[in-house]
């Protein structure tokens, strides 16, 4: 028995050996990415054309400012990380779903959960995770903090130095949306945009079977190139999904809009009120909107105002540089 004992406690020893020494090696000035996004150009998430991504690529560039170095791993890692000597993992909880985190192990790394779409969220990866980052208040009081989790409140951004006032680029239209059709039901702005019969261009995927040719001008715009159309368009529309709208995480369309010099016009929220006040245009219903969308039209330098308005509070408030200190300071705070 005593042989046994001696036996136990020489391998704990040793594991906390094993551990304390890879601990010390992991490098916490570097992080790893880890996206619902695929390498795959044949999938639907494709990195290079998915929200995913340049959410995550723009939180890079913020975080690379502070000094670190930040990587990826995709969808196609999720059984082999490779993490290497990575102090740091954020894992971006977007349409993809895990019911685990990947390489969620007790290993000495930092790692955050960042939820900024809840539809299929497990509730088990909650407790693997150091910390949860979120983009929702009402989720953190409501879900998270009841049950014990550690949980940070960062609002969604945008990145001031690709999505900017167009100038002389501007692509000029009347009333825009650009968005995919993932439910096959349409989009509430655009549902209500048709019934308007308003001049309405759309931009995104799926839409083929819902809408009549005229209002498709494409399936696809440049990240790089967004910024043009968000700055020509009289009115840049926007709506939330109902499990967004619960829970008030605010579309960064808002914060990307707005930082190019575009006139947003979105389903009321809460927490863009509180927030914007009455510097951005929203709808509670149908009527509201058709009453508000001719008004505005027909009322430019309201418009323009209100536009610019926007603007100063997005840069002040929500842009990539500033989500980066935020998440900063999730990282420092997590004791390993």
């Amino acid at each position: 028995m005593k042989k046994l004992l001696i036996g136990c406690l020489f391998v704990i020893v040793l594991a906390a050996g094993i551990y304390g020494f890879f601990a010390k090696r992991l490098d916490y000035s570097k992080i790893v990415f880890v996206m619902p996004s695929s390498e795959r150009a044949s999938s639907p998430y494709y990195y290079q054309k998915d929200g995913d991504f340049f959410l995550a690529d723009d939180l890079k560039q913020g975080l690379e400012k502070l000094g670190y170095e930040v990587s990826y791993r995709f969808r196609e890692d999720y059984d082999n990380l490779d993490l290497g000597n990575v102090g740091n993992v954020i894992y971006f909880k977007g349409y993809y779903n895990f019911k685990h985190l990947p390489e969620a192990k007790n290993d000495g790394r930092k790692r955050v959960l960042y939820l900024y779409y809840v539809e299929g969220l497990e509730m088990e990866i909650l407790a693997e995770a150091d910390a949860v980052v979120s983009a929702s208040e009402k989720l953190i009081d409501e879900v998270l903090k009841p049950r014990g989790i550690k949980a940070f409140y960062i609002p969604q951004f945008t990145n001031s130095e690709r999505f900017k006032p167009a100038e002389n680029e501007a692509k000029v239209t009347e009333v825009l949306f650009v968005g995919s059709n993932h439910s096959r039901k349409g989009r509430l702005s655009v549902n209500y945009a048709v019934n308007a019969k308003a001049d309405l261009s759309v931009y995104g995927k799926f839409w083929e079977t819902f809408l009549a040719p005229e209002y498709l001008k494409g399936n696809y715009i440049d990240n790089d190139e967004l910024y043009k159309y968000y700055s020509g368009a009289k009115v840049v529309l926007n709506d939330h999904r109902e499990d967004m709208r619960y829970f008030g995480f605010v579309s960064n369309r808002i914060y990307d809009v707005s930082a190019s010099g575009g006139f947003v016009f979105t389903d009321y929220l809460p927490e863009i009120e509180k927030v914007y006040g009455n510097s951005i245009a929203t709808y509670k219903n149908e009527q509201e909107f058709q009453d508000k969308l001719s008004y505005y039209l027909a009322h430019d330098e309201e418009r323009q105002d209100m536009a610019k308005r926007a603007r100063e509070i997005t840069l002040k408030y929500f842009t990539n540089d500033v989500a980066a200190k935020r998440f900063d300071e999730v990282l420092k705070n997590i004791q390993k």
